[in-house]
């Protein structure tokens, strides 16, 4: 079995059910094992189904981003493909950096991208695994994508770059922010420009709360098991604790911040909205009343906000 893998594969599963049938039909009626050994597999059958659902993947795929004008990258990185799309500018200039949110896919942001690119500004923009053209993982992670995004953004002609900056949409946002933690570097940290939040996730914590609900009696025991496999999956990160998938912890930018939030939020509310406005950093917030969640591919107010920030910083 992978050492970097929190759930054990079907093959293993096979293995653990058969194995169980076979010493249950031997020891019967000899031993008292005949019966512990049944009910030793059945709860580890239970803790993989439940690890299973805490690192699933998405359950559906939106179209993938289709535009001539964005060339496709494919990168494979540890057997893993990774892929983005960029269109760069005929002159050097800022590069703005899209990240979508869960179940969504680059395509979701095109009317965002050309409000950039047609300011004169590079756009790269990030499938994240499973989403998109991306490929599924075996167990999402944040972290997985973290990594996938600082090998996309290494990929690229840098020397065509004045500054970096960051569009995170729901999760996307959780990713742009994780990325500020002093354990992500790279040549995009030090040319770092600005951030942009929609409706963005920025605590880990609700999240959880809100999968366990069914069995809320299991939520210590799911947290438990959530920060070992991670641990497990991640070890490069060397004993990760609950309150690091929160912000601050997770990090906290330390750039001009904007942040569009839907003031009637369908799907995360406004709990990371004001926990965002808790946090020491140079955040500009909009509650945006006329943006939703998601499905909001074009919105005047939301529009006309990004307009008036591209115009006032970026160049």
């Amino acid at each position: 079995m992978d050492r970097r893998k929190a759930t054990w594969d079907g093959r293993s599963i096979f293995f653990l059910v058969v194995g169980t049938i076979v010493s249950t039909i031997v020891l019967l009626p000899v031993s008292i094992f005949s019966l512990v050994i049944p009910l030793i597999a059945v709860l580890l059958i239970i803790h993989q189904l439940l690890l299973r659902v805490i690192f699933r993947g998405p359950s559906k795929r939106s179209l993938p981003f289709s535009d001539s004008e964005w060339d496709i990258i494919q990168i494979q990185e540890n057997g893993v493909d990774i892929y983005g799309y960029i269109n760069y500018q005929s002159v050097k200039t800022d590069l703005v950096v899209f990240v979508h949110g869960w179940q969504s896919s680059s395509e979701k942001f095109t009317e965002r991208i050309r409000m950039f690119k047609d300011r004169g500004l590079h756009t790269l923009a990030h499938d994240m695994r499973g989403h998109g053209i991306a490929p599924d993982t075996a167990e999402w992670t944040a972290g997985k994508v973290i990594q996938d995004l600082k090998t996309l953004l290494d990929s690229i002609d840098n020397s065509k770059v004045n500054k970096v900056h960051f569009y995170g949409h729901s999760l996307g946002g959780f990713i742009c922010v994780g990325m500020h933690n002093d354990r992500h570097q790279g040549w995009w940290k030090d040319r770092y420009g600005t951030l942009m939040l929609e409706s963005p996730m920025v605590a880990y914590s609700p999240i959880m709360e809100e999968m366990s609900s069914r069995f809320s009696i299991l939520t210590p025991y799911l947290k438990r098991w959530a920060l070992k496999g991670f641990n497990k999956i991640h070890p490069e990160v060397e004993g990760l604790q609950w309150e690091d998938i929160d912000m601050p912890a997770w990090g906290v930018p330390q750039v001009p911040t904007l942040l569009l939030q839907a003031k009637n939020d369908s799907r995360l509310g406004t709990y990371h909205y004001e926990l965002l406005k808790e946090q020491d950093m140079d955040l500009h917030p909009h509650l945006i009343e006329s943006l939703t969640h998601s499905k909001n591919r074009v919105n005047t107010e939301r529009d006309e906000i990004i307009i008036t920030w591209i115009e006032e910083r970026l160049s």
